[in-house]
């Protein structure tokens, strides 16, 4: 063989081994980006599940309503379009609710908890103009709120409220009926 075709040889190896080197050097970065990217995931899932309501939520707690024996009396001019969240101490049990002034310009009151991930307690946050379940990301229109969940699903809970004068008008008895969600 000749010296010429020995080093096109030598030259077709070494391009040859640098090709496979390449290939391997890929295959590592491949597999090193795909774990990362696992890893991140995992740990952003691990954050968001186990967040709460003191991490996840973005509104804080309004002050506490002027309170009866028998009812919660809200101003109701207090009451915007931005949620306020409530809470109401039943016999050690902080009992959490939010108001909120839909576009229609009604007042809507619901539990800060829904009839099923309640166990959560993770509650909601107010996004635009929907009511942002923390647990299982479903959104509710604010417009739609106040009423009994009929579907049978995720929905905030329903929370009786009545307008007297220029007050929202919450009965304690309705507050301490879903003490257990809060428990």
């Amino acid at each position: 063989m000749s010296k010429k075709r020995k080093k096109e040889l030598k030259r077709a190896e070494r391009r040859k081994l640098e090709l496979e080197r390449k290939r391997r050097r890929s295959k590592t970065m491949l597999i090193v980006s795909v774990v990362l990217i696992a890893i991140i995931s995992m740990a952003i899932f691990i954050a968001v599940s186990m967040g709460g309501n003191d991490i996840t939520k973005d509104t804080d707690t309004e002050p506490p309503p002027s309170q009866s024996q028998t009812e919660v009396r809200i101003l109701a001019s207090e009451i915007g379009s931005s949620a306020k969240f409530y809470e109401y101490d039943a016999d050690g049990v902080t009992v959490k609710y939010f108001a909120v002034t839909g576009s229609d310009g009604n007042i809507r009151v619901a539990f800060d908890a829904c009839d099923v991930c309640y166990g959560s307690k993770k509650g909601y946050t107010h996004i635009g103009d929907v009511m942002h379940c923390i647990n299982c990301g479903n959104e509710y229109a604010v417009s739609g709120l106040g009423t009994e969940n009929r579907g049978g699903g995720c929905w905030p809970s329903y929370l009786p409220r009545e307008i007297d004068g220029d007050d929202v008008v919450i009965k304690i008895s309705d507050l301490e009926e879903k003490r257990y969600m809060f428990a």
